[in-house]
């Protein structure tokens, strides 16, 4: 009986003991992409869903809503494994550790969960992975120009260079998730987006371009001890945050018209630029301006959403 047991706990030793590795493996992921999943999954999950719940408002020919829950999934799959890439490509650089060293110490290379040398190995895997994934669901031209985009960024140091190129290419490869999400989300089809949907693509970029530095103000100390050039650091804090505010309210006033939304869609979205425009003048320090940025992921969902608005008269 004593050797039943102990054969059993050894079993059960040994399992566990393989387990273990693939949870951290889990967990090292899961914290590579942990910020961007508020500020760039969900948000451009969004953006692709109510494309294709809008119906014939931005597309061709519709979709069953049955059809387009059961796409949830997947759009989310392909902007994570594409976030992934892009976060293990950033976070690897020694001038990347020694700021989240700063900034955000939890991360896996500062936190020491992995190697710089095992990163590059994942990213071996993971590249290929995003490649097939897109693929599988659609979005091969989005996935690869990401690719590149994410080589200016961070081998070539575009984040670095100015505010402009640092927004531009920020600007550039956003897009780029909101274009797979929508088609993914529609169907895999990249014709059935219709010319307004074409057309709103072309102003996401610009949405994010002329606001997006609101996510320099939390870190303005990493950002400061890599030399990295962004708004706040060359032009003022003060000056950053009128940008934001100037630009907020201009999109927030614009996008409704864009789509024609009835009285209740503007004012959803001038609420919610109202509401992030006093947070971000009155709510300053590192914690707040961590929620501001959340907030702005937030009314960036607010304006993605616009096209259902419309659909439904609001």
């Amino acid at each position: 009986m004593h050797k039943v047991y102990a054969n059993t706990f050894h079993l059960q030793r040994s399992t566990f003991s393989k387990i273990l590795p693939a949870l951290s493996l889990v967990k090292t992921l899961f914290l590579f992409t942990l910020r961007d999943i508020p500020a760039l999954v969900i948000p451009q999950t969004t953006f692709g869903i109510t494309i294709a719940l809008a119906g014939t408002v931005t597309l061709n020919t519709s979709q069953s809503y049955t059809e387009i829950l059961q796409r949830i999934p997947l759009v989310v799959f392909w902007n994570w494994i594409n976030v992934l890439l892009f976060s293990i490509s950033n976070q690897r650089l020694p001038d990347s550790v020694l700021e989240d060293t700063v900034n955000k110490p939890w991360r896996p290379l500062p936190s020491r969960r992995i190697t710089p040398a095992q990163a590059r190995q994942l990213l071996l895997v993971v590249i290929p992975m995003a490649l097939f994934t897109g693929a599988l669901l659609g979005g091969v031209p989005e996935a690869t120009l990401l690719m590149v985009l994410t080589w200016m960024y961070n081998d070539l140091g575009g984040a670095d260079e100015s505010p402009i190129i640092r927004n531009l290419l920020n600007a550039l490869g956003i897009t780029c998730y909101s274009s797979a999400s929508a088609i993914i989300a529609a169907g895999g089809d990249r014709q059935n987006l219709n010319k307004d949907t074409q057309f709103w693509l072309g102003v996401v970029p610009g949405i994010i371009f002329t606001t997006l530095q609101i996510m320099d103000l939390a870190d303005m100390a990493g950002d400061a001890s890599r030399d990295r050039k962004t708004l706040p650091l060359i032009y003022g804090e003060g000056f950053t945050r009128w940008t934001i505010i100037s630009f907020v309210l201009g999109w927030s006033v614009a996008c409704p018209c864009v789509w024609d939304t009835g009285s209740i869609g503007h004012l959803i979205c001038i609420t919610m630029g109202a509401w992030l425009s006093l947070r971000t003048h009155f709510c300053r320090g590192v914690l707040q301006d961590k929620r501001n940025f959340k907030l702005w992921s937030l009314w960036t969902m607010t304006l993605y959403s616009l096209p259902l608005m419309r659909k439904f008269g609001l």
